[in-house]
């Protein structure tokens, strides 16, 4: 069982690197990258969490954090993107400074934050159902 923790780790470790790298090399120049790139205690702090799961023995949990925290950041960059290309396009001439601000708003962060919430929901969901089902499997041995 510790083999396959270690392993879990291995794999979340890469993957979250992989995302910083990005976020500070390849990815710069999109909005949410960039911000990550530049708020790297927030990133890391973040990256902290599965890893305190993993080694607490929530590996189901730590792994959909990770998925969540990797597959989140594309999704709210890009659907953030899209939603604030629309929302300025509804800018016009006459409109007041405050709304013109709110409709520049990239929504980016806030959806990459609830994809990972989402993700651990999930994730909690499963580890619950699994610790169950093994715990009755002992009880019929």
């Amino acid at each position: 069982m510790k083999g396959k923790k270690y392993k879990y780790g291995i794999v979340e470790i890469l993957v979250l690197t992989v995302i910083a790298l990005l976020a500070a090399t390849v990815l710069n120049s999109e909005h949410l990258f960039n911000w990550t790139a530049h708020n790297r205690t927030f990133y890391l702090v973040l990256c902290g969490v599965p890893l305190l799961l993993l080694l607490l023995n929530k590996k189901h949990v730590s792994a959909f954090i990770t998925m969540g925290i990797a597959g989140g950041i594309f999704i709210g960059n890009y659907l953030g993107a899209w939603i604030n290309n629309y929302n300025e396009s509804k800018i016009v001439a006459g409109m007041s400074a405050e709304e013109a601000a709110r409709l520049q708003h990239h929504p980016g962060f806030e959806i990459w934050m609830g994809v990972i919430l989402l993700s651990t929901v999930i994730g909690v969901i499963i580890q619950r159902v699994l610790s169950k089902r093994q715990s009755a499997l002992r009880k019929d041995h």
